[in-house]
């Protein structure tokens, strides 16, 4: 047990830690410790062993180089399509790589990408294509509090991304289908005249691509969304099932078994066997694959221990989880499904609900759900930056609804549906499940989903260890110590005055000020195709994990890099906010105002309309008594050069260089008269203009400005002291070793 518990530790020190001072610091605990203590030098042990596989694991599955990677070569390739993201012109996919250029890949080993093709034929998944590719390394926006695309495609194996070059493909095996495939065509034709079709598809495959995003956020903000995951309580609800249809069916048939038989060993053995087909007709899907490890161990330890070491079967699931791939710990997922099981055992031993009354099972059943909201708050106030008030009701109706019809049904109309046509059945079944769901729309918005905004991981931490001692401690008043540790950290920190956020939404600006929880836009970023906005995937989703209420917004000039995204700003009601700068329609050259931000003094300037869309930008200075922020859009000098003649100083702290750092801006003059101690260049990383420009930064460099490019750095966030500034980036912050520029 205890080289487990060092791999463990050891797994979490190298993968989230590894080349930092925090894991060279614990190494060196951890082998003082087993120098002075018998226990630790098992743990030691085992914290080896993980160094090692997490090192392997690396060079196995995720260290993959590009033939020439720094030209545009074209490479041979053999591609599996996994997903279609998006069946519209350009058509992206995700791939499975077999082959490039001549070397050949095993399918558990094999990488994948996001490809963009403009094929002639229509893609489905399971095609199976050779082709001409440009590939890359997978790299994406880095941004703070938002999801993170290159973690998430990390977790999934994605490496690159690129482009297939050919327009006609020779499909190799696009008519063969597997058992899943075919499993899930069964059940959307099964299931395709009902209202929740996505629902049924979702509960009985695991892939949700069924459900609209209405009905996803539905599910979330209502707590409700681990229903639709397949994980410990869908696999432990097969297990039963299979469990308790053997033992129903041993008990009907007259079998000769021996006496000394163990026929629980048998109906285990069955119900597991049931819950391993459920998670292969899930494609092994990372929550439900858990579940079923956690299961096996809790079996295993059982039947070979002769007692129920629910604790043991906890430590060594995980282990067995993390030899799996190590890189689990990065999936938020992980740390719900084990605590949450560690919370349900806690619950059983105080609570028992076997062999007891109908009463004492109810009672230990609303306890385990308060249980399970109090311990997994934390968590989903630090990855979710709120919680559903709602779903601790509403989960107490749920769950049991699932777990006695909703399930059993489905599966019963799913398995009597391969040998006749029980439609009414299911559409009478459909009708009062979807009645019911209806109510769920009733309920008020604000039971919903509170948000609370961003949570620091050392308060999720601390939280979890007054859980602990106040719950294992005879003296319950020691909690009190982190309690007042986190009280005076809080107040003996200092607090900007306000903050500065340029965020990486490649080429493009999109600025946000923050002063007391209010907000000020400037720009909205690009978008591709209407279809991939910056300001749904970036601004709003920042906006509610930080709970910043929208004032002011100023859109600098119309093209698609700085204006993509605002048709999805105004969708979510917040046209309002542009009255101020734009009264009339965001078409025209924005006012010339001075306005009042929460105590901060913003400034338009006055242009002559120039005729073009980058010099009549809108340029704004916003500042306090002490720090300014100067705003250029895609000015031009022949625009700088006016704004020098008709204002006696711009000199601002931080400037956002003009039109991304373009060589046909940031002229001398206008450099020296801002006299920016920041300069902040908005563009791609590697991008086609390859801004900013040599020459620019050059000049920038005359007057000793920092300087930070967003494709570089990933966002730049700037936090204004009464004194001085701080500079964070999110590629400093928030950057793993394993995760490659």
């Amino acid at each position: 047990m205890w080289i487990s518990l060092g791999f463990v530790i050891g797994s979490i020190a190298t993968v989230l830690y590894y080349q930092t001072l925090e894991f060279t610091v614990f190494t060196i605990l951890i082998v003082i410790m087993s120098a002075y203590f018998k226990p630790f030098s098992n743990v030691l042990l085992g914290f080896i062993c993980a160094f090692c596989f997490v090192g392997l694991h690396f060079y196995l599955f995720y260290s993959f180089e590009i033939p020439k990677p720094n030209e545009k070569y074209a490479l041979e390739s053999t591609l599996v399509i996994e997903e279609v993201i998006s069946s519209k012109k350009p058509q992206y996919i995700k791939v499975k790589i077999v082959a490039l250029q001549g070397r050949h890949f095993s399918n558990f080993r094999a990488p994948k990408a996001m490809l963009s093709i403009n094929s002639v034929q229509p893609l489905t998944v399971g095609d199976k294509f050779s082709a001409l590719i440009h590939l890359k390394h997978f790299r994406s926006n880095k941004n703070f509090n938002v999801f993170d695309n290159e973690r998430y495609a990390f977790i999934n194996r994605i490496l690159f991304k690129g482009k297939v070059l050919n327009k006609n493909l020779d499909i190799i095996n696009g008519d063969d289908q597997s058992i899943i495939s075919d499993y899930r065509h069964f059940l959307k034709n099964t299931y395709a005249d009902t209202e929740l079709q996505w629902l049924y598809y979702a509960l009985l495959s695991g892939d949700k691509s069924l459900m609209s995003y209405t009905d996803k956020q539905l599910m979330q903000s209502l707590g409700l969304s681990h229903l639709l995951a397949i994980s410990g309580l869908h696999i432990g609800l097969i297990f039963s099932f299979g469990y308790l249809f053997t033992r129903f069916i041993v008990s009907k048939i007259n079998l000769s078994i021996e006496q000394s038989s163990n026929l629980t060993l048998y109906y285990s053995l069955f119900g597991f066997l049931a819950a391993l087909v459920y998670v292969y007709l899930s494609e092994f899907i990372v929550s439900a694959t858990r579940a079923l490890i956690m299961l096996g161990c809790y079996l295993l330890l059982y039947f070979l221990a002769k007692q129920p070491l629910r604790w043991r079967s906890i430590l060594f699931a995980l282990v067995i989880v993390l030899i799996v791939n190590p890189f689990n710990l990065l999936n938020p997922g992980l740390y719900f499904s084990f605590l949450a099981v560690a919370i349900i055992f806690t619950v059983i031993n105080k609570f028992p609900i076997l062999n007891t009354r109908v009463k004492n099972k109810v009672i230990a059943l609303l306890v385990m759900q308060i249980a399970l909201f109090i311990g997994l708050l934390p968590l989903s106030l630090y990855f979710f930056n709120g919680v559903s008030i709602a779903g601790l009701i509403i989960n107490l109706i749920a769950i049991p609804l699932l777990s006695i019809i909703i399930l059993p049904f489905l599966i019963v109309f799913t398995l009597l549906s391969m040998l006749l046509d029980i439609g009414i059945l299911i559409n009478l079944f459909d009708t009062g499940l979807y009645a019911l769901f209806k109510l769920l729309n009733e309920i008020p918005e604000s039971l919903r989903w509170i948000t609370t905004g961003r949570v620091e991981p050392i308060s999720v931490v601390f939280t979890y260890i007054i859980m602990l001692m106040i719950y294992f401690l005879p003296y319950k008043w020691l909690a009190f110590i982190p309690v007042i540790t986190l009280l005076l950290d809080y107040w003996l920190t200092e607090k900007p005055k306000w903050q500065l956020h340029v965020f990486d939404v490649g080429h493009g600006l999109m600025v946000l000020i923050e002063k007391d929880n209010q907000a000020l836009i400037y720009d909205f970023g690009p978008s591709y195709f209407n279809r991939f906005s910056r300001t749904r995937s970036i601004l709003l989703p920042y906006l509610k994990a930080n709970n910043l209420t929208v004032k002011t917004a100023i859109l600098s000039h119309e093209d698609n890099d700085h204006a993509g995204g605002l048709q999805h700003f105004i969708d979510t009601g917040l046209e309002q906010t542009l009255k101020y700068f734009h009264p009339k329609n965001t078409q025209d050259v924005c006012e010339v105002i001075n306005i009042d931000f929460a105590g901060l003094k913003v400034q338009s300037f006055t242009t002559k309309g120039y005729g073009n869309e980058n010099d009549d930008s809108c340029v704004v200075r916003v500042s306090d008594n002490t720090h300014s922020v100067l705003l250029t859009g895609d000015i031009s000098k022949e625009r700088e050069a006016s704004l020098l003649v008709n204002n006696k100083s711009l000199k601002s702290s931080v400037m956002l260089s003009p039109h991304h750092g373009s060589d046909t801006s940031s002229s001398v003059n206008f450099i020296n008269n801002v006299a920016p101690q920041v300069v902040i260049h908005s563009s791609a990383y590697k991008g086609q203009w390859e801004f900013p420009k040599p020459l620019v930064v050059e000049r920038y460099n005359q007057i000793n400005a920092q300087q930070f490019t967003t494709g570089v750095e990933g966002q730049i966030s700037i936090k204004f002291y009464a004194k001085n500034l701080v500079i964070e980036t999110a590629r400093g912050q928030e950057s793993y070793w394993f995760i490659k520029d």
